[in-house]
């Protein structure tokens, strides 16, 4: 299986970053890591649960705070960058759902939270906004220890679903991403040379080096192995040459974006809105 050959491949943090995607708890993540190489999926899956029976309240209530409440559609991309696509796809029931059922939600939440001192977790798959609502209103009568078990089984479901989409699509592109768009064309900037650097004390320290593809997107900036790390980094764009192919004069001949990572377990695109005499930039998804 070409994916699980890429998880083996990666280096620790880049590994059990990816496991952080399909649970929080980094107890679970990196006893995971620790346990490659994996034969194949059904391995994997048996790993994730024994590592499961290591973790404490703690390590659960870790694996909670990285989901967004149910319902709760504004913090998907907001607070959660690194899985608002997986979260947003699960929690596709609540699309739809009616003002009334959403407040209704908003409100059960917050009940739940002052009962049980963390989020209410459902594996959300499949379900929709009134069934979730219903389960929630369920749970509330219950125990904190009776319920702690029951969110942690919901956990253990979304973890395997997740842990089978991670396969399906691969660890993913380099942890830091950019996207070049020529304004003055309306299109996307085909073969402009891009490195990437990450400052270190005075000095900043080449990583690696890419070009956009026909897309005007670079994926794999950071190298085979390379591992991303909570630091100031900085994007440079060749937009000198860029243009200069084109025969047409350009005001700023390179362009540097400077940048700061913190949770390296997140995916950071940085975008590049260029123009001859302008350019902007913005953190995307």
């Amino acid at each position: 299986m070409d994916a699980l050959n890429t998880l083996d491949a990666l280096a620790p943090e880049q590994a059990t970053a990816a496991f952080l995607r399909c649970c929080g708890s980094r107890r679970w993540a990196e006893a995971i890591e620790r346990g490659r190489p994996y034969a194949d999926e059904p391995a994997l899956l048996a790993a994730a649960e024994r590592a499961f029976a290591l973790l404490t309240r703690e390590d659960w209530l870790e694996a909670f705070s990285h989901h967004p409440r149910i319902g709760d559609r504004g913090s998907l991309a907001a607070r959660f960058p690194a899985t608002a696509g997986w979260s947003a796809s699960e929690q596709g029931g609540v699309r739809d759902a009616g003002e009334d059922v959403l407040d209704a939600l908003l409100r059960g939440n917050r009940e739940y939270e002052t009962r049980f001192g963390h989020i209410f977790i459902v594996c959300a798959t499949g379900k929709t906004a009134p069934e979730m609502l219903a389960l929630l209103r369920e749970r509330l009568p219950n125990a904190p220890g009776a319920e702690l078990e029951i969110a942690a089984a919901e956990q253990r479901k979304i973890t395997a679903i997740r842990l089978e989409k991670l396969l399906a699509e691969g660890p993913g592109m380099s942890g830091i991403t950019t996207h070049v768009l020529d304004t003055s064309l309306g299109r996307p900037a085909v073969g402009v040379a891009v490195r990437l650097e990450r400052r270190e004390a005075s000095a900043w320290i080449e990583l690696g080096r890419g070009g956009t593809d026909a897309d005007g997107r670079c994926r794999n900036l950071l190298p085979e192995g390379a591992t991303l790390q909570p630091a100031v980094y900085r994007l440079s764009f060749d937009s000198a040459a860029y243009f200069g192919a084109r025969g047409v004069p350009t005001f700023y001949p390179e362009v540097s974006v400077v940048f700061e990572v913190r949770e390296f377990a997140q995916h950071h695109h940085v975008p590049l809105l260029l123009s001859p005499f302008g350019y902007s930039t913005y953190r995307g998804s």
